[in-house]
């Protein structure tokens, strides 16, 4: 599904999500990516991947960090890909490296 240059696929198997984001995930795409997701819930894993990220503001991380908090309320394990060079900057000037690292969660 794309929005404004970012896109989501969310999928659901029995026992995790797996969450890919891709392209551009600025204040212009976020709020329609974050409308598409489905809720977490149920406990599992959460797959959370952002591979596919070619440009992130800080409303790439609010959608990052909320989905971690998400899937932490729902007593969920996360395994948090390694995130591209275009999170690089952001995450290091907001000091959101421990949360937004692929060893941050688990």
């Amino acid at each position: 599904m794309t929005s404004a240059s970012g896109a989501v696929a969310h999928d659901i198997s029995a026992d995790a999500h797996h969450v890919r984001l891709s392209g551009a995930l600025t204040m212009d795409s976020v709020g329609d990516i974050c409308s598409r997701l489905k809720p977490l819930n149920g406990g599992g894993l959460l797959v959370l991947d952002a591979s596919g990220v070619t440009t992130a503001d800080s409303s790439a991380l609010a959608l990052m960090t909320s989905l971690l908090r998400q899937a932490r309320e729902s007593h969920m394990r996360v395994d948090l890909r390694p995130l591209p060079q275009a999170f690089a900057a952001i995450i290091e000037l907001y000091g959101l490296q421990d949360i937004l690292s692929p060893h941050g969660e688990a």
